[in-house]
């Protein structure tokens, strides 16, 4: 009977001996599973945060590549190797329209150009040679550091009755205008034979990149008469 009993005594330790190692054991590892899923939640938030940034800086880099892609057509005339109408990227200035168009022709006087100047689409540039400079300079028509060809001058200075007939020179012709390139004279033409004839002078400001500066520049030079 003593033998029983003691006996079941020693089950029950027992069995409260592995019950209460059990618990120790969930008790220990709960705080290593926690730390485990911690661990494994930053690390996604880290890899989700580079992949942000790395997005962020492609969307950064197609934007600045859209930017740089953008382009502009200026059309180089006068004392230059290569004269010609040349595609540059957007906001080139006109020294390196020059260098497009070969460089400078050895009588090319550099002093009356404004090398630092921006360009814009459909500009044209007119390099004078030594001899023209003196000439202009002489009649009073040219300023220092102005490009040549889109200097302001007064009627009498821009030959009165020698004006260009908007309405009536083809393409080749307007290009005679000072600032008219191949491209603005193409939408000059272009404009004319859809709208019609043009009214006054002031009408071709309806042109697309004939406006403002550009108009003021070539008003002396052309006429509807």
């Amino acid at each position: 009977m003593k033998k029983t009993g003691f006996l079941g005594m020693f089950l029950v330790v027992c069995c409260l001996w592995i019950t209460s190692c059990s618990r120790e054991e969930l008790v220990i590892e709960q705080p290593e599973g926690k730390q485990a899923q911690e661990a494994e939640e930053a690390e996604l938030e880290t890899e989700s945060g580079e992949q942000k940034s790395a997005m962020a800086e492609e969307q950064n880099q197609s934007s600045g590549q859209k930017e740089d892609d953008r382009e502009i057509w200026i059309d180089v005339s006068g004392a230059v190797k290569t004269p010609g109408v040349y595609r540059l990227k957007e906001n080139a200035r006109v020294f390196e329209a020059v260098q497009a168009a070969g460089g400078f022709s050895e009588n090319a006087d550099t002093q009356w150009l404004n090398q630092a100047a921006l360009l814009v689409d459909g500009e044209k540039i007119q390099v004078y040679t030594l001899e023209e400079t003196r000439q202009l300079k002489e009649q009073g028509a040219i300023q220092p550091g102005c490009v040549s060809d889109t200097t302001e001058v007064s009627d009498t200075e821009s030959g009165g009755g020698s004006k260009v007939n908007i309405n009536t020179v083809d393409a080749a012709g307007l290009q005679e205008i000072p600032g008219i390139g191949e491209v603005r004279a193409k939408a000059i033409v272009d404009y004319r034979e859809e709208n019609g004839l043009f009214g006054n002078i002031e009408a071709i400001q309806e042109v697309p990149g004939i406006k403002g500066k550009t108009f003021e520049k070539i008003r002396n030079y052309i006429t509807t008469e």
